[in-house]
């Protein structure tokens, strides 16, 4: 699934289109049906954590625009996670979910689709990305390779919106439904200038592995694998050290590398540069030790992929631990 930087990437490339009216539909979808957006005003775009939400109204005055962010052009050159074809745009794919599109159901909320934005009423339509989910702007997405039965099929989007000022917007492989708010907490969100420090630290001391925490969305909303790999590794951090033993300092050193990665990863792909992990599907670490990769996670919780180096991040007892950091 895409995480926080990644969605607000998605965001910049949506935000051109605020203010303008769908005039035209398509896509996949059978739950969402996208003809019900015909007609309708793309009145203001946001994201929270690992969520898009846009909001769409009957008439162009229904309400001005909410406090997005100044538009930024699109990034050509951005990601390309996944493909698919514009002859193909306004047909399901024939793949084994409902709604035409494919994704990890271990990684992916379950966000049911509803029904369309009532009249008379602005609505918000939230987008929650799959595995590989993505947004286009302008462009399809092509297959950069076969598949396993070996032809360049390319997969169509779940949703196709063009609008009045003449481009389009194309979306893949991710599950939408309609609400009346964002009901988010931007305090939790670790791209949002509101984001509590304070109740992170507090979340990171629980008598739990760190990774899992790291992975909560309640209390860091738009952080996944990625980040929780990456700034492990920079806080020199074993993965299953207990936070209750971690020192004051050590679990600061964390939230500041949560911030720092996230930030620099989202900068890094406005600017259209390709990201750079460290031992995020590595076989060897920056100091050339060999990495180690296991799937952990809570009891009853999703077991995720966690790559770790022993010797630059020692898991120590509980009274080494306190003694050597507190």
């Amino acid at each position: 699934m895409p995480e926080g930087p990644l969605v607000r990437k998605f965001h910049h490339l949506v935000t051109p289109f605020v203010g303008q009216q769908v005039v035209k539909t398509g896509g996949s979808s059978k739950k969402l049906q996208p003809a019900s957006l015909q007609s309708l005003w793309l009145q203001d775009a946001q994201v929270h954590g690992k969520k898009l939400f846009l909001r769409f109204d009957p008439d162009e005055e229904m309400g001005p625009p909410g406090n997005s962010p100044p538009p930024e052009p699109p990034q050509k050159d951005m990601q390309k996670e996944e493909a698919a074809d514009p002859r193909q745009a306004w047909e399901p794919n024939g793949r084994k979910t409902p709604d035409g599109s494919s994704w990890s159901e271990e990684l992916v909320p379950q966000c049911l689709a509803g029904a369309a934005p009532a009249g008379g009423a602005g609505s918000w339509l939230r987008i929650c990305f799959g595995l590989f989910g993505s947004i286009w702007a302008n462009e399809f997405s092509r297959a950069k390779k076969a598949n396993k039965r070996g032809d360049w099929r390319d997969p169509a989007p779940r949703l196709v919106l063009h609008f009045g000022g003449g481009g389009f917007l194309a979306f893949y492989n991710c599950q939408m439904s309609w609400s009346s708010s964002p009901a988010v907490t931007p305090t939790c969100d670790i791209l949002s200038e509101k984001f509590h420090r304070g109740q992170a630290l507090e979340a990171l001391g629980q008598a739990q592995p760190v990774c899992y925490t790291l992975l909560d969305q309640k209390y860091f909303s738009g952080l996944g694998n990625i980040i929780k790999n990456e700034v492990l590794y920079r806080a020199g951090i074993h993965p299953l050290s207990l936070g209750s033993v971690l020192s004051a300092s050590r679990r600061e050193a964390l939230v500041d590398g949560v911030v720092e990665f996230s930030a620099a990863w989202l900068q890094g792909k406005l600017q259209g540069h390709p990201q750079h992990t460290q031992v995020y599907q590595k076989e060897r670490c920056p100091a050339g030790h060999q990495l180690l990769k296991e799937a952990f996670g809570p009891p009853g919780g999703f077991q995720r992929l966690t790559w770790w180096c022993p010797q630059c991040q020692p898991q120590l007892s509980e009274e080494l631990e306190q003694r050597q950091f507190s």
